[in-house]
């Protein structure tokens, strides 16, 4: 056993004893420590796949400048948000663009020194005039918390990158934000904003909000069982050359959304797919191909001779019976396999698609 009392105050590297006597080493842990020893209601995507799919993703920010800034923010949509560890992840990546959060006002240490500033206080305020009064009528009726709140508003309205992380379940989505508020006092919380329900729903509820029918997200990633019945309307929302991300545990689904891309034409091309594994990772060729017919027609044989000999009867029937099949093979096929000279590993998979200019009748020549 360790007392609490025995490490509150201390700092890294310390020695602290244990009710027996051992010795133990007071360490703060890591992101990755932090994702695997935190609790979990689902499971959380851990650092070696989390890492890879950030650096995917291919996040570049800068730090804030002072004045103005005409360009819009960076603005990623996090689609399940789950446990909450990809959602730190991204918001480490993008943190330097926004900045620094305001300050928590420090709050009198004791009760007897709160009463002795409240005294003093009392006695400044009697001996000031009526006109004086209205100068500090602003702040009567505001508590330190009603201070807080208004100073987070503002600065949320300065944010250079902003993560909207969004998950169908509010129970999910209350987790993960304890989860991202609780590491290292909430240095990174500050670039998310939570929220709750359908993704579609969501995306059409931002566009009454902002008045405004252009595209306003940067990148997307989803990490959802049913990915593909969204992929039309998240097209309208992310911006051309944005990343759009597809995390899923089975390559039937990265499959089904390649397929619906095709067959819907929607504005993405395919950039690469992936499986993620514990040791290494391997790039798969996931595409729609159509197989060529590798059935020819065959040579006509003469009426006698067919007619008079059951074998090659046989085999002309066979010839027309191909040239039906080579005629009709103009269906799609989905091909799905790793790339060669790749280690096989298990772990999910994630493709990258990226959002395409929709072709305009007006730039036709």
């Amino acid at each position: 056993m360790i007392d609490h009392a025995d490490i509150i105050g201390k700092s890294s590297r310390q020695l602290v004893l244990s009710a027996k006597g051992t010795a133990f080493r007071i360490l703060e842990p890591s992101l990755a420590e932090y994702v695997k020893l935190t609790p979990r209601i689902v499971t959380p995507i851990y650092a070696c796949d989390a890492n890879l799919i950030v650096s995917l993703l291919d996040l570049h920010v800068d730090t804030p400048s002072i004045g103005l800034n005409p360009e819009p923010p960076l603005e990623i949509l996090e689609a399940g948000t789950g446990h909450g560890a990809l959602t730190l992840h991204l918001s480490r990546a993008i943190h330097a663009a926004n900045p620094p959060r305001p300050r928590t006002p420090a709050y009198v240490s004791s009760q007897g020194e709160e009463a002795e500033a409240n005294e003093e206080t009392e006695n400044q305020d009697n001996e000031e005039t009526e006109d004086q009064d209205d100068e500090d009528a602003v702040y009567l009726g505001e508590s330190v918390s009603d201070l807080q709140d208004a100073a987070s508003e503002t600065w949320k309205q300065d944010r250079r990158a902003i993560i909207h992380s969004l998950d169908i379940h509010s129970r999910h989505s209350k987790h993960a934000k304890k989860i991202v508020g609780d590491f290292r006092h909430g240095m990174y919380a500050g670039n998310v904003d939570f929220h709750v329900g359908d993704v579609s729903d969501w995306i059409a509820a931002q566009r009454t909000s902002r008045k405004t029918e252009e595209p306003f997200l940067s990148h997307v990633i989803l990490d959802l069982p049913n990915a593909d019945t969204h992929l039309a309307n998240i097209a309208t929302a992310l911006h051309v050359n944005g990343l759009l991300g597809v995390f899923n545990p089975s390559i039937t689904q990265i499959a089904a959304c390649v397929d619906l891309i095709r067959e819907q034409r929607l504005p993405y091309l395919l950039h690469q797919v992936v499986e993620l594994g514990a040791a290494t990772i391997r790039e798969w060729d996931v595409r729609n191909v159509k197989p060529r017919a590798s059935l020819k027609k065959p040579e006509s044989q003469p009426p006698s001779e067919s007619t008079s000999n059951p074998e090659a009867e046989h085999k002309a029937r066979d010839g027309e019976l191909a040239e039906d099949l080579a005629q009709r093979e103009e269906k799609w096929a989905m091909v799905c396999r790793p790339k060669v000279g790749q280690q096989v590993v298990g772990g999910g998979f994630l493709a990258l698609f990226k959002r395409m200019k929709e072709p305009d009748s007006r730039e036709q020549t």
